[in-house]
């Protein structure tokens, strides 16, 4: 019997950060249906929404070090391309009236249910990650964020200019409102499952090689590149469900402005603080981010529009405070909240394992605040590929 629990044991290591993370939002689902109002199930649809999304962030980002302030396009992507296949035929006749004829004659006739039309547009936005990814995969540091805003940036102006094919800077009509709070939170369960896969695969670990140093990852056999580009890929198909179901969501409001920067629900900004408050090279820092942000982000947000006790503070209160927030947690905890750790396995919670922590992490030549290295001396022999 002992023999088998010691078999078992390291499995259940493995996948108890994804079932902790997973017990967190059932209850969270849970207690939401049974006894919010309609105000606080809309805002926990949108926590869900924007998890997704940080746990896109987090596959691409948190594993290769390169941070993207583009991942909101493949949003864009997912929301509009969902939005055009799933609008009923005869609301799009009369509405995309100027649309090419070589778009016009499958995508008029189109007429999928809410989980196709989620899948088509997760499939869309991983294709033009494909298409970018050669140019993304390349770069490091400065030149990839500015590289991946570039993207934003396209998509966005593409999604204003193009009025025959989105409807320009108007709302969309007639797309059905399919998305539940339900639905997003199966999806963010899943999702949570396919980060935690992704990070401890051969590919992840390939690519927090890389991320750790990317030279001695280069001369044990990491194709970087490669690496980065199936991740760039992977998050961006996540990222094109949470903006498919977003659309759907939504309805008929959405609009470009709803995935670029403004002064309103600014996704943007919203999903990289929570990522970097979290803790970007954690998923129990997504998770841990995207609640934390969510909680204080809402709860100034209704100060800002209901008042308390006659005090009103004035418009932008609560962009400015989750600016001060994330300002703070930069300083404080530089690696976010969770110091980039998963959630501990619970025979690890004693005291004693916590005394000795310091100590070990200090053997290790680490501070106690850092993330674990990754080390490319550990690297499989069967995980590397080819060199450059």
């Amino acid at each position: 019997m002992s023999s088998v629990l010691r078999s078992v044991e390291p499995l259940a290591r493995r996948a108890w950060p994804a079932l902790f993370l997973s017990t967190i939002l059932v209850i969270t689902w849970a207690l939401v249906d049974s006894f919010a109002d309609v105000v606080y199930t809309d805002t926990a649809a949108k926590m869900f929404l924007m998890l997704i999304v940080v746990l896109g962030l987090q596959m691409f980002s948190g594993n290769s070090g390169v941070l993207s302030f583009g991942h909101v396009a493949f949003m864009a992507v997912g929301a509009y391309t969902s939005a055009l296949l799933t609008i009923p035929t005869a609301i799009k006749q009369f509405t995309y009236l100027s649309m090419p004829h070589f778009l016009k004659f499958w995508i008029f006739p189109a007429q999928l249910n809410a989980i196709q039309g989620t899948l088509a547009g997760a499939g869309f936005a991983a294709v033009l990650a494909l298409i970018t990814a050669p140019a993304i995969a390349r770069l490091a540091g400065v030149q990839a964020g500015i590289a991946t805003l570039a993207v934003l940036v396209i998509v966005y102006v593409f999604d204003v200019q193009t009025s025959a094919i989105t409807r320009g800077t108007s709302t969309q009509i007639g797309v059905p409102t399919t998305t539940t709070l339900f639905s997003v939170f199966v999806w963010a369960l899943i999702f949570i499952s396919v980060a935690f896969a992704f990070k401890q695969s051969r590919f992840g670990l390939r690519l927090r090689a890389s991320r750790e140093n990317e030279r001695a990852a280069r001369s044990v056999g990491v194709h970087v590149a490669t690496e980065r580009a199936l991740a760039w890929v992977l998050s961006g198909f996540v990222v094109g469900v949470s903006g498919a179901l977003y659309g759907h969501y939504f309805g008929g409001t959405f609009g470009p402005d709803d995935f670029y920067f403004n002064s309103g629900f600014n996704i943007v900004l919203l999903t990289l603080a929570m990522l970097v408050v979290g803790g970007m090279t954690s998923v129990t820092g997504a998770v841990a981010g995207c609640y934390f942000v969510t909680i204080v982000y809402e709860g100034f947000r209704r100060w800002e529009v209901n008042g308390l006790n006659g005090v009103q503070p004035p418009a932008g209160t609560s962009n400015f405070v989750l600016a001060i927030v994330l300002l703070l947690t930069l300083v404080l905890r530089p690696n976010g909240i969770t110091g980039g750790r998963e959630i501990p396995w619970p025979g690890d919670w004693s005291l004693t394992a916590l005394k000795q922590a310091p100590a070990r992490a200090l053997r290790r030549g680490v501070s106690i605040d850092s993330p674990p290295p990754v080390e490319v001396a550990d690297v499989p022999e069967q995980a590397t590929g080819s060199t450059e």
